[in-house]
């Protein structure tokens, strides 16, 4: 879970899952969201931290090669390619998650949410962001 944390800088949506499910009486969750919000972590939740930790073995490999005076550009470009085709893997499988929620989320939820995540700074800064910027779209 710190490597999923660490690498989870982007916001999105599935380190926010484990807080919607411990809330979800509170989010009034019907069994249709829960059960599709179980589905979409059994299917992709290992094959995400996977994905991200093989993006820190190779982050760490890149490093330590490019201090290597013996190794070529040409290598250092393929070993970033490779990381930047995991970050899309990964980006592809987290906006699943956020359309999951997006989707199937009511107004009342939203909500419901935001009162849920207000006493984490982070989660409760991420959403007044959110706000601000539908705010700014609406009008």
């Amino acid at each position: 879970m710190d490597k999923v944390i660490l690498l989870e800088s982007s916001g999105l949506m599935p380190t926010l899952l484990p807080v919607i499910m411990r809330n979800q009486d509170t989010l009034e969750l019907t069994d249709e969201q829960i059960n599709a919000f179980r589905a979409w972590r059994k299917k992709n939740y290992t094959h995400m931290v996977n994905i991200m930790n093989e993006i820190i073995e190779k982050s760490v490999q890149f490093r330590v090669a490019a201090l290597s005076p013996d190794i070529t550009s040409n290598h250092l470009y393929v070993l970033q390619s490779e990381i930047q085709e995991l970050q899309r893997q990964l980006l592809k499988i987290k906006l699943s998650c956020r359309e999951l929620v997006t989707i199937s989320f009511t107004e009342t939820q939203w909500e419901n949410f935001a009162f849920v995540v207000a006493d984490n700074p982070k989660l409760a800064s991420l959403m007044s962001q959110a706000a601000s910027h539908d705010s700014e779209h609406t009008h």
